[in-house]
């Protein structure tokens, strides 16, 4: 899961997964249906939105397993990717440490230590 975090974590590494289910998912329905890629494209990015204006469907069985995949995808990966990592930008964890506050607790605790171990001996 970290893996897939890590190559999710910018909005730019979305759009980059985004434009490739959609264009992985034209080239498949431009092959099964005989269509042109800018109509089938046209076809996945109103199919992944869940517009789907009606005046392209697919006809045969590839073009409708095609469909299943990319309405699934987009609505139960895409967009809660797109969610949780606008929403991770957009809430603040008061509770978080700066990088210098954890570096100050770290060099408090070494004092700590020596001054323990001065005690002890």
């Amino acid at each position: 899961m970290n893996k897939l975090q890590a190559a999710t974590d910018t909005v730019k590494e979305l759009a980059v997964w985004y434009l490739a289910l959609l264009t992985i998912t034209a080239a498949v329905f431009a092959g099964a249906e005989g269509v042109s890629f800018p109509d089938a494209f046209y076809w996945a990015a109103t199919t992944a939105t869940s517009t789907g204006y009606g005046d392209m469907s697919p006809k045969t069985w590839t073009g409708k397993i095609d469909a299943v995949v990319l309405m699934h995808l987009s609505i139960f990966v895409i967009a809660p990717m797109v969610i949780v990592r606008l929403i991770d930008r957009l809430t603040v964890d008061p509770n978080t440490f700066s990088h210098d506050e954890q570096a100050a607790l770290l060099a408090d605790v070494a004092a700590i230590r020596v001054m323990l171990e001065k005690e002890g001996k």
